[in-house]
């Protein structure tokens, strides 16, 4: 593929979501296509130790290059992973059908954002809910909408569980002060990372952030925080996969993907309260209170309406692009 091409399908995937904003990905030029290949070096490994989180966010950033191979009218037939070391090898190919292969989500991918705020009190009609639950269709990967408070009321206590798990973990709230940048001047040198300010956060320092969140911050400060956003949600969307593998954590992050853009396009706020779904215990009791047999939730979504929130970072092209 020519550079100008490649350049062009690598500046969308790199607008993906990834855990903490870690942005796990890299892309090579290949005479038949690309290849992006996870990078463990920004792996998480206590709040994502398996990885498959990792693997969603590989997925994410694939939908985001598919979407922007119609633009330039290719065609792409793709190669999942399968292990959790694998890479994901896309072909990519000239249409010459002469049909228009542009897709409507292409000119949300530079709008689309995990809004941490609270959501306001408009409710979503039935038109955008069936919006949201055709957004995507990935074979083995379903997905749940629980429209309003009273809907999903039962998966509280499992969300205010699994923080208070990780929030207990003294390697979890490392991992997780690690990767938050604290000031303006931080989050524009690293270009990754969760930028304080995305989550409302004052911008304090380094120092000054680090000692906060590791002596202020506790379960039980983060867990009030948890129910208030919740009162001030309109509803929750959970991603389930009939299996357990690289390959389905691939396409669970396409249609993540595909949902965040729709949301987007429909003005709809989304973020992530994926805690029930990282902790293992957790994330079976919840596959039993959705009433789930041998089915797998690997990822949880809050949405409403809102005001965007500052735009994360993301880093630069030569940053994740492998030179042969």
């Amino acid at each position: 593929m020519n550079t100008e091409d490649f350049n062009f399908l690598v500046e969308c995937p790199i607008k993906a979501p990834s855990g903490h904003n870690t942005q796990p990905w890299k892309f090579q030029n290949i005479d038949t296509g690309i290849i992006i290949q996870p990078d463990f070096k920004r792996a998480l490994s206590v709040v994502d130790a398996e990885n498959y989180e990792l693997y969603i966010s590989l997925g994410c950033a694939l939908e985001n290059l598919l979407i922007a191979a119609k633009q330039k009218g290719y065609n792409c037939l793709i190669k999942y992973p399968s292990n959790a070391s694998d890479t994901i090898v896309i072909d990519i190919t000239k249409d010459n059908s002469g049909k228009d292969t542009h897709d409507v989500l292409f000119n949300e991918i530079t709008k689309r954002q995990v809004t941490k705020s609270k959501y306001n009190d408009k409710a979503n009609s039935d038109r955008v809910l069936q919006q949201l639950s055709s957004s995507f269709n990935f074979e083995g990967v379903s997905l749940r909408i629980l429209n309003g408070k009273k809907n999903y009321e039962t998966i509280i206590p499992l969300i205010i569980e699994a923080n208070n798990l990780q929030f207990n973990n003294k390697d979890f709230l490392n991992e997780l002060v690690h990767w938050i940048r604290f000031s303006k001047n931080e989050a524009e040198k690293k270009k990754d990372g969760i930028w304080s300010a995305t989550m409302g956060m004052p911008g304090l320092g380094r120092f000054l952030g680090g000692l906060v969140m590791k002596n202020f911050v506790t379960a039980k400060s983060e867990e009030k925080r948890l129910i208030d956003l919740l009162n001030h949600t309109q509803g929750l969307a959970i991603f389930i996969s009939d299996t357990n593998n690289a390959e389905a954590w691939v396409k669970t992050g396409q249609a993540f993907q595909r949902f965040g853009l729709t949301a987007t396009h429909l003005g709809i706020s989304h973020a992530h309260l994926n805690m029930p779904c990282e902790e293992s215990a957790v994330r079976q009791k919840l596959a039993k209170v959705l009433g789930l047999e041998n089915k797998y939730p690997l990822l949880l979504i809050r949405y409403g309406y809102s005001e965007k929130m500052p735009y994360s970072y993301r880093r630069n092209l030569e940053e994740v692009i492998i030179n042969d």
